[in-house]
């Protein structure tokens, strides 16, 4: 019998039509991308602006920090030998010119400006030395060449009101201002620039040298005296790296989640067709086929215009980085593998989230395919334990990294956020379940989002992670606020205050006459006049009258100054604080106003700790020390020495100042006023230093947040209102009015807001809490105005713009429109 060739070739045909019909799937679904590319315009949007978050991100993470280059050029190690004995100064350079070979020799000497408080840093340095490149760049102008130029800083520039071809005084030289510099690698390094050439005599010099440590280490041991020697910090950039990956992770995780609402969305509304294929023969592969091609088509377009978009933000924003960051930034400077890479993990990413919607819709029976019914939710109890399992690996994983372990950090963020996530599904039936007593519009509302909660989940966790990741920018940056404040104070002084002293800082304080304080009083009346001060306190420090010593750089000679400090260890530098004689106008300074001083206290302070005197002739004397409460200013007189103490160690106060207050901020132009009395009358100010801040990092980052949340709920609220129009049509033919239709997609909007903006705020600060368990305090600095924003503007413009934009009726009242 012969066998039939026609029946052996349809037996050998693959099931479900092989390659061929997968070919055709893909060329139907790239068709329908084609064709309703305008209906996803909105999800590709979200995802580009997703992918250009992590770009931005990227490219300010690998950007933001400081650079060692301020301080070591392109040197490896350096050396800061004083300048007290020339000769000696000379032999050390020129030992390590011997040892190290090519080196590079900066001078510094601290010149006192009139009226100025801070002395300006003349520095001697070569702008083609060997490694000091890095840390002098020309702004304007040119270099100054000869002992009569000088280039300066804007920040020295404006200190001696001068500008670019104006004539200044820095210490007995009188200088042409030839060019404008800076430090690019720290633009709050302020100096004065002259040629090495024809320098005076350095009171420090900094030697920048090449090699390892050891080598340094073995060029100490020739050295006899004083000689301090750093090392440029290593791996700065793979710390960077580090940190750059880790977002680029978390932003990954948004785009998943926002490409996964966005598909649920595309899911549903292509459930129909994807029915009908099925119905005619079409396998559940073919169907997520579909489904992945449209992901990976929107994933492409997403990666390309999002990062184009990040590159150009970048460009264009560069510069209020390199303002914040306080260096130069090279604009291209920027990790392009790391960008590239995660181009490619964003298409990836998108044709992923793709694939959960796809499975639910191919396992959906063909009927309720066709008719469009929504998916059966999973059940509750699997969702809670896998919320639980994440947030307890997560908040581990977070602890075990003690805040300093990068993977394991990025690793319980990570976790932290999913369990986050998957709270979100249980949170919405427990707000529909709330709903009783509430209007008719807003119960139905509620009870809608629990019967569509699938797709409402998934824009709810895109929603969570916007937020989250705004909100633990802001509280993060609070909490580094916090730690800078805790580490330098509130700053030196507050705006409205000011510290006026006679002459220049020095230990050793020249006697004046009764005549000469007079006449210095009278002068400071008229600056506090001049400024509307209110509150004059004079300022008197404890000098050992029985001791003389010659001034410093060519001073009067005058007694030394009583000061007080912890004791170092031998060869190590220790700080000292000067000792202000106690009076009534301090202790009300201090914040204890009438406190009573026991006999036998010696000093008044802030700090604490091992303490004792300094600047006496006798070593190791310990004071009894009174703990005063800190203000958080680092240039108060907060340490005092009692009129006992005085007597009992027979020295005497001598008059150095005055401390100055007003009611309000002083104004740019009255500290002008108040510099040039000072300077007329010998004396020097000191006012508040502008302090960094990271408010608009805040700012922005909340702003971001908002407006990502905003255009995720613009994607669900729409198809859930869409899914319910049969109960809007209902409710329009029995003469609901069209409030009703607006309360409905607002409540739907401001719930599912609501519920994203608490769940990211909560998940933030649980995960910034297991990061920062050793040491909670920073938390307590909470930016309230920022998460007011988040948490009460989020939902509020999420309900207003749901009110507005569902007034128009519905298309139809007696059918529903096929897709």
């Amino acid at each position: 019998m012969t066998a039939d060739p026609g029946r052996g070739r349809r037996t050998a045909r693959p099931a479900g039509g092989g390659l061929p019909a997968r070919r055709a799937v893909i060329r139907w679904a790239v068709r329908l991308f084609r064709r309703e590319w305008r209906q996803q315009l909105l999800a590709i949007a979200l995802l580009t602006v997703a992918v250009t978050g992590a770009t931005f991100g990227l490219a300010a993470t690998w950007n933001l920090a400081a650079s060692s280059d301020a301080t070591f050029g392109r040197a490896d190690q350096l050396l800061r030998i004083p300048g007290d004995d020339p000769a000696a100064l000379d032999a050390r350079v020129t030992a390590a010119r011997g040892w190290f070979g090519t080196i590079d020799v900066i001078g510094h000497r601290h010149v006192p400006v009139p009226g100025v408080f801070d002395p300006v840093d003349v520095r001697a340095q070569d702008p083609a030395g060997a490694y000091g490149g890095p840390m002098l760049a020309l702004r304007q102008g040119r270099y100054p060449t000869g002992s009569a130029e000088v280039a300066v800083t804007d920040g020295v520039a404006r200190a001696l009101r001068a500008e670019l071809g104006t004539r200044v005084q820095l210490g007995d030289s009188d200088r042409l201002i030839v060019g404008v510099v800076e430090n690019p690698a720290d633009l709050h390094d302020e100096f004065a620039l002259t040629d090495p050439a024809h320098a005076d005599r350095p009171q420090v010099v900094t030697v920048l040298v090449a090699g390892d440590r050891d080598s340094l280490e073995e060029f100490r041991q020739t050295i006899d005296g004083p000689l301090v020697r750093e090392s440029r910090p290593v791996a700065e950039r793979t710390a960077l790296t580090i940190a750059a990956l880790a977002l680029a992770a978390v932003g990954l995780l948004l785009v998943s989640l926002v490409a996964a609402a966005g598909f649920v969305v595309l899911a549903q509304r292509r459930l129909r067709q994807l029915g009908m294929l099925a119905a005619m023969g079409a396998t559940r592969r073919h169907l997520r086929l579909v489904l992945l091609v449209n992901g990976a088509a929107v994933g492409s377009v997403a990666a390309v215009c999002g990062t184009a978009v990040g590159v150009a933000g970048w460009l264009v924003t560069a510069g209020f980085v390199e303002t914040a960051a306080g260096h130069r930034i090279g604009r291209f400077d920027l990790p392009w593998l790391t960008i590239g890479a995660g181009m490619l993990l964003a298409v990836a990413t998108a044709t992923a989230a793709a694939w959960w919607p796809a499975r639910a819709v191919a396992r959906t029976p063909i009927m309720s395919a066709l008719s469009a019914r929504p998916p059966v939710p999973p059940p509750a109890r699997r969702t809670a334990v896998a919320a639980a399992v994440l947030l307890a690996a997560g908040l581990t994983a977070l602890v075990l990294s003690d805040g300093s372990n990068p993977l394991l950090i990025g690793v319980g963020a990570v976790g932290v956020a999913l369990g986050v996530l998957f709270v979100g599904p249980l949170a919405i039936p427990a707000l529909a379940a709330a709903r009783g007593g509430l209007p008719v519009a807003v119960r139905l509302a509620l009870a809608d989002l629990s019967r569509y909660r699938v797709r409402a989940g998934a824009a709810l966790a895109a929603i969570s992670l916007a937020v989250g990741l705004s909100a633990a920018i802001v509280v993060g940056s609070a909490a580094a606020d916090y730690r800078s404040r805790e580490a330098a104070g509130l700053g030196n002084l507050a705006a409205s205050q000011l510290v006026i002293r006679i002459g220049h800082p020095d230990p050793v304080i020249p006697e004046r006459t009764a005549a000469e304080i007079a006449a210095l009083q009278a002068r400071t009346d008229t600056i506090a006049t001049a400024v509307g001060a209110a509150t004059v306190i004079p300022l008197d420090m404890a000098v050992v009258a029985a001791h003389l010593e010659p001034g410093r750089e060519g001073r009067p000679s005058g007694h030394p100054a009583v000061e007080i400090g912890a004791p170092a260890a031998a060869g190590e530098f220790t700080t000292s604080y000067p000792l202000y004689v106690v009076n009534p106008g301090l202790l009300r300074l201090n914040g204890v106003a009438g406190m009573t001083v026991e006999p036998d206290t010696d000093v008044l302070s802030t700090r604490t700790g091992e303490l004792e005197l300094m600047n006496i002739p006798a070593r190791g004397v310990r004071p009894i020390v009174r703990t005063l409460p800190r203000s958080g200013y680092t240039r108060l007189p907060d340490s005092l020495i009692t009129s006992g103490a005085l007597g009992r160690h027979g020295w005497q106060p001598a008059r150095v100042g005055w401390f100055l207050a007003a009611d309000q901020a002083l104004t740019h132009a009255q500290l002008a006023t108040a510099q040039d009395l000072a300077a007329a009358a010998g004396l020097t100010i000191e006012s508040r230093r502008e302090q960094s801040s990271l408010t608009a990092l805040r700012t922005g980052a909340t702003g971001a947040g908002v407006l990502l949340a905003l255009g995720v709920l613009a994607t669900t609220v729409g198809l859930i209102r869409g899914e319910a129009a049969a109960d809007l049509r209902t409710l329009t033919a029995t003469g609901a009015p069209r409030r009703v239709r607006r309360t409905l997609t607002a409540t739907t909007a401001g719930a599912l807001a609501l519920l994203g903006a608490v769940l990211g705020v909560a998940g933030a600060y649980l995960a910034l809490a297991g990061a920062l368990h050793r040491d909670l305090d920073p938390l307590g600095a909470v930016p309230v105005v920022h998460l007011v924003a988040t948490a009460g503007g989020l939902p509020l413009l999420a309900a207003v713009a749901g009110w507005l934009l569902a007034g128009r009726l519905p298309p139809s009242l007696s059918r529903r429109l096929l897709d």
